[in-house]
């Protein structure tokens, strides 16, 4: 097996060679974990690092057996997710209790019945291929009771079973959780080199895609997906906006911004938690800026004032918020907690750009 850029990117799994070529290796050397966890920020390539990984082992290439042939029925099956034998957990998935409608009950994290049903299935033989394969997409999203529950699976595998976990946060992951899976990491790309992809595998402008890579933070999926709905980059510039505002708020306008997500907690839980998934974003970007790494105009100039523990204090800040979002804390009493740990930075002149 080769390892140029160009067979890396067969995949199709845009700044992730890295992350790919470890995998191929794996694949033609016939040293496979029976769990991988890979982790990285939302929209940085996991879950289709995940799929063309479950290609290539059901529907590898005649011609390289660490590439897949995607033109194949299964690959293809795979790809719009009616595969029998690769199943993906995610929140409000199904489970085997008649009673349980979690697609429209306001889940906000992987519930433990969904875990009994993994565990269910991984016990019976695959339909038309070698293995099962299933793809927990947000295991840091699980249940307490779930994490220990498939904690079991993972200590005692099928032999025709691969559990792939996808994690933006893996610190919230159990550590025996992460201890026994084959962890990988998938990085952002500098802006400069997102851009680069953009053009080159999205046809766009120069302008348009630096601005892209700018508001998707070095991540390919993510920009993608805003250049295909403009209403996503218009959300993340908004949130970004108001957490920029914030951290130079005082504790007034922090407080009223936590009553405001606070009352709305209840009636739009994903908007809620999609805004704080924003924040969390935003403050990684301003510890890049901290530690001296590239990262957006924006967040250098924010973290002028701040250091890299400043940084790392409002992330765990946000993350906690989040958590107890989703243990149904209180969540105005959550979020102003939050707020409090949040580093306040001294006023700027409107002209540098905070809205």
């Amino acid at each position: 097996m080769t390892t140029s850029t160009t067979e890396a990117n067969a995949w199709g799994v845009v700044g992730q060679d890295a992350a790919v070529e470890v995998l191929r290796r794996a694949i033609a050397g016939g040293h496979f974990a029976h769990a991988y966890l890979f982790a990285g920020p939302p929209g940085v390539g996991k879950a289709l690092l995940a799929r063309r990984l479950a290609q290539t082992l059901v529907a590898p290439s005649t011609e390289d057996p660490t590439l897949p042939d995607l033109a194949s029925r299964a690959a293809q099956q795979i790809e719009a997710g009616t595969s029998p034998d690769i199943e993906r957990i995610a929140i409000r998935g199904v489970c085997d209790e008649a009673s349980h409608d979690h697609s429209s009950d306001n889940s906000t994290r992987i519930r433990i019945c969904q875990i009994r049903r993994l565990e269910r299935v991984a016990s019976l033989a695959p339909f038309a291929v070698s293995r099962r394969i299933f793809i927990v997409d947000g295991a840091d999203d699980l249940q307490p009771e779930a994490a220990h529950a498939i904690l079991k699976t993972l200590e005692e595998p099928p032999g025709d079973t691969l559990l792939l976990l996808l994690a933006s946060d893996v610190d919230a992951l159990l550590p025996t959780i992460r201890s026994r899976c084959q962890e990988i990491v998938l990085r952002p790309l500098s802006h400069a080199g997102l851009a680069a992809a953009l053009r080159e595998h999205a046809g766009l402008p120069t302008d348009e895609a630096m601005s892209l890579a700018r508001l998707a933070h070095g991540r390919y999926g993510l920009a993608m997906r805003m250049q295909a709905d403009p209403s996503l980059a218009v959300l993340r510039q908004s949130a970004t906006d108001e957490v920029r505002r914030l951290m130079r708020a005082g504790r007034n306008e922090r407080f009223d911004v936590a009553d405001r997500l606070g009352a709305g907690w209840y009636r739009e839980r994903e908007s809620v938690l999609a805004t704080v998934d924003l924040w969390r974003d935003w403050w990684r970007e301003v510890l890049l800026a901290t530690s001296g790494l590239d990262a957006a105009p924006e967040a250098i100039q924010d973290a002028a004032g701040l250091t890299p523990a400043d940084a790392v204090r409002a992330l765990r800040a946000v993350q906690t918020a989040r958590l107890h979002l989703q243990g149904n804390t209180n969540a105005t009493l959550a979020l102003e907690v939050m707020m409090l740990d949040l580093p306040v930075l001294a006023q700027v002149p409107a002209t540098a750009g905070v809205a």
